[in-house]
């Protein structure tokens, strides 16, 4: 009886050793060792107006007027991460909006008082100050280069569980329109974040900050494998403006818009139902002196197509002061294109910050 010799390419496949679970394992442990340290747990008190119970006299039958507000004192949990010199910790808006008294416990069990420097509601990002000896920091991945597909790493107090870590994978990227925040460019993984991952860091394979774990979609208010962290290219820029001003300047168009109806649509004679109205703006604001009027509809910013008007508000928070971007705008029956400089928010003459995006 004679035997074939085995088919070339059934021999080459052979040969190619393929990969040992033990060296992923290696690598995930490996870039926990060089994490871990720059996590910290955020324990804070946030105080609440309680709600007003009318006073009866019960000699009487008559309500007084005075009320008793019951101060109520919630524990606000989170976690954050060491991504700057100086002990500047990164963490998410909601943790330490409107809180008192924060602290933060680092990696090693040290408990350290935190000063606020800055918190931005609109990217749900805010930046803490600790003072404390060899608090290491992380370096900043691009979010950008990011692959569905890729393995990533969690990491958070989940459950004040500290130093707890999951893994997963990418899901996908740029997921807006979820009302979670004004500025909505999301990365979705299924690394399983839980209420106390808020704030902590998600990073990839070399241990780079490739985004802030910041949500999670839930019905049951456990994780289903859909969490959401916010990019590190749009963190690395809020916590750069928070660390210099204390704050985030955004730029400013002098504009308010509303979407578009179907009978919107009709109204001013537009195809379909895209993009977003303009509902009015300053005259001597930027998208007043660029031409921009009332009932116009912005279809394309720089090119790229506007679909709703939370898509574009997510698409105006990158723009930089002072660099022009061009608007492509349907006004009654015709497309026009207009060049619009950002500016820094005016004030009205009361002082106060003017209105509009």
């Amino acid at each position: 009886m004679e035997f074939s010799p085995p088919a070339p390419a059934l021999a080459e496949a052979s040969a190619t050793p393929a990969p040992r679970l033990q060296d992923v394992s290696d690598q995930f442990v490996e870039v926990v060792d060089q994490v871990s340290p720059a996590v910290v747990s955020i324990d804070a008190i946030q105080v609440v107006a309680g709600f007003q119970r009318p006073f009866s006299d019960p000699f009487s039958r008559l309500v007084q007027d005075e009320v008793f507000t019951q101060e109520q004192r919630i524990p606000s949990v989170g976690s954050g991460v060491a991504v700057g010199i100086d002990g500047y910790i990164l963490t998410n808006h909601h943790v330490v909006h409107g809180v008192q008294d924060i602290r933060v416990t680092l990696a090693d069990n040290r408990v350290a008082p935190a000063r606020l420097v800055g918190s931005d509601s609109a990217s749900d990002l805010a930046v803490l100050q600790v003072v404390v000896d060899r608090l290491p920091a992380l370096s900043w991945g691009d979010s950008d280069a990011l692959k569905p597909g890729e393995f990533v790493l969690a990491f958070g107090s989940p459950f004040r569980m500290r130093g707890s870590v999951s893994h997963g994978i990418v899901s996908g990227t740029g997921r807006h329109d979820l009302g979670i925040a004004d500025c909505e460019n999301f990365i979705q993984t299924d690394a399983a974040i839980n209420p106390g991952n808020s704030g902590g860091p998600l990073c990839n394979l070399r241990g780079e900050v490739v985004g802030i774990n910041a949500a999670m979609l839930s019905k049951t208010g456990g994780s289903q494998g859909i969490g959401l962290a916010i990019p590190s290219q749009l963190a690395r820029s809020v916590f750069s403006d928070i660390v210099k001003r204390g704050r985030v300047d955004r730029a400013w168009l002098g504009l308010w818009v509303e979407p578009v109806t179907p009978e919107l649509a009709a109204q001013v004679h537009l195809p379909r139902c895209q993009g977003v109205l303009i509902q009015g703006g300053y005259r001597s604001g930027p998208s007043g002196r660029a031409g921009i009027q009332a009932l116009d509809v912005i279809l394309e910013l720089d090119g790229r197509p506007v679909t709703d008007e939370r898509q574009f508000r997510t698409m105006l928070v990158p723009l930089t002061i002072g660099k022009p971007v061009d608007f492509h705008v349907w006004r009654c029956g015709r497309s026009l294109k207009l060049t619009v400089t950002p500016e820094s928010r005016a004030t009205d003459s009361q002082g106060q910050p003017a209105r509009g995006l």
